[in-house]
């Protein structure tokens, strides 16, 4: 890499990432929760449309919201499971069952929050409906960073994912860094603030991404383990993100004309359309959000913020590696979080539960990865589902 960066100037960006607070350590609790699983879409024998019908041999998991817990169970012939000796807090209760009709999966999803405090003893309902894929959307971040020792952290990517059954276009889209801030009136605002906007810029057709295709935009695309050994190789040499003869881009990155940014050569550059910013895509190591976006004529706000309207947003997704942290992403586009219990440094990554699918709940949406997989779903490579 021929950018140079001190030591010192390392720290600093790294303390600019962010820090969060230590993970809670969840004593044994006395709390419980009884989840059942309903469907409405009378898909299954017995059940009608429009008439709740317990479902067995369900997936259902909990996350907690205000700690780090979480577990998963199955339901009963009666679509029931109960969760106890729960620490007092909040949580998020996810329900998934997949069905396979012929060669096609149908899956059935559904999800809600519940807070217990004490003893208490809860119970909650959770429909579910069909979930369908059909967009293009963000299916892994590597955000965390990969070597404490030296602050290294120029290895993040955002991976996207095409779940249509057509090829579509990246031309013009834009991925933006959204900015760090609560804003208590963001639920009523028509548009989501980013800190950084990149573009692909295109004639409309010129970079295809192909049905059931990954993409990967890394802020720098070249081996990064040859800077840090835990790292990834996002170089255009990795087989993974390799071009075939014929195919469509694997590989893009990020491109700042105005810092001291490194231009691999081949690689098509999402470049900077914020006024007056020199620096590259780097995203904070802790809690942050990543959206996509249609191309635009956006302003940019006092506070040198972009505004992009809610109706251009492609996909957006909410990291945080601590639940109790409040929201800085509107709900409207994701409801949740990425990344929970997920440290800095760590070299762990975020990816969506299975391919193309997006409830818009990141806690439900994404699980965390051992090590990232740039342009691959690490459930295919594993040969496992991941729950």
């Amino acid at each position: 890499m021929s950018r140079s960066i001190t030591v010192l100037a390392i720290v600093a960006l790294a303390l600019a990432a962010g820090c969060a607070r230590e993970k809670p350590v969840d004593p044994d609790g006395s709390g419980t929760i009884v989840v059942t699983a309903m469907d409405t879409t009378g898909f299954f024998p017995g059940s009608a449309l429009g008439q709740p019908f317990p479902m067995d041999s369900a997936e259902v998991s909990i996350q907690g919201r205000t700690n780090v817990f979480a577990t998963t169970g199955v339901t009963n012939e009666f679509g029931e499971i109960s969760f106890e000796k729960l620490p007092t807090g909040s949580y998020s209760v996810f329900v998934r069952r997949q069905v396979m009709v012929g060669p096609n999966k149908k899956v059935f999803s559904g999800f809600g929050d519940v807070t217990i405090g004490g003893e208490d003893r809860v119970r909650e309902e959770i429909l579910v409906r069909v979930v369908s894929v059909s967009n293009l959307m963000i299916s892994e971040i590597h955000f965390t960073g990969s070597c404490a020792s030296s602050f290294y952290f120029y290895d993040q990517y955002v991976e996207l994912y095409n779940a249509a059954a057509e090829t579509l276009y990246l031309d013009n889209i834009i991925v933006t860094r959204q900015a760090g801030v609560k804003d208590p009136e963001m639920e009523t605002k028509d548009y989501v603030s980013a800190i950084y906007a990149f573009q692909l810029k295109g004639t409309g057709k010129q970079w295809p991404i192909s049905p059931g295709q990954y993409v990967v935009i890394a802020a720098d695309a070249v081996n990064h383990k040859l800077y840090c050994a835990n790292a990834v190789d996002l170089s255009p040499q990795n087989p993974q993100l390799a071009r075939l003869p014929g195919e469509p881009h694997r590989l893009y990155e990020t491109f700042n004309a105005l810092g001291n940014d490194y231009d691999v050569s081949g690689v098509p550059n999402f470049e900077s359309i914020m006024p007056g910013k020199t620096t590259d895509f780097l995203i904070n190591l802790s809690h942050n959000a990543v959206v996509i976006a249609t191309g635009g004529n956006y302003p940019v706000d006092e506070k040198n913020y972009m505004r992009i309207p809610i109706t251009s947003v492609i996909d957006g997704v909410e990291y945080n590696s601590n639940p109790a942290y409040s929201k800085e992403l509107t709900m409207r586009v994701d409801a949740g979080f990425a990344g929970i219990g997920i440290t800095k440094y760590s070299g762990q990554s975020t990816e969506r539960r299975e391919e193309g699918l997006d409830t818009n709940n990141s806690t439900f949406d994404f699980i965390n990865l051992p090590t990232p997989t740039p342009g691959y779903f690490y459930g295919a490579r594993n040969r496992v589902r991941i729950r």
